[in-house]
């Protein structure tokens, strides 16, 4: 009989910085990336928490400088 081992799973990507090719998440699929138990289930886009794939959906649809952290950065950039 054969021996089964068991390979632990090794993730190679970040969810707390911006890189221009992660987009918008849901709270799963955040968790799904992220090793260990401290999770920050904020989107990395938006900065939102997103539960289903809808509220995502709805997150993309929308324009960057209508969002409440785009306000934000700006207001900070004037200031």
């Amino acid at each position: 009989m054969a021996k089964v081992i068991n390979i632990p799973v090794v993730r190679a990507e970040r969810v707390d910085t911006k890189c221009g090719l992660i987009g918008h998440m849901t709270v799963d699929e955040i968790k799904e990336r992220t090793i260990g138990d401290r999770v920050n289930v904020t989107c990395p886009e938006c900065g939102e928490i997103h539960l289903t794939m809808e509220e995502v959906e709805e997150a993309e649809a929308r324009k960057i400088s209508s969002s409440a952290k785009f306000t934000r950065i700006m207001a900070e950039a004037e200031g």
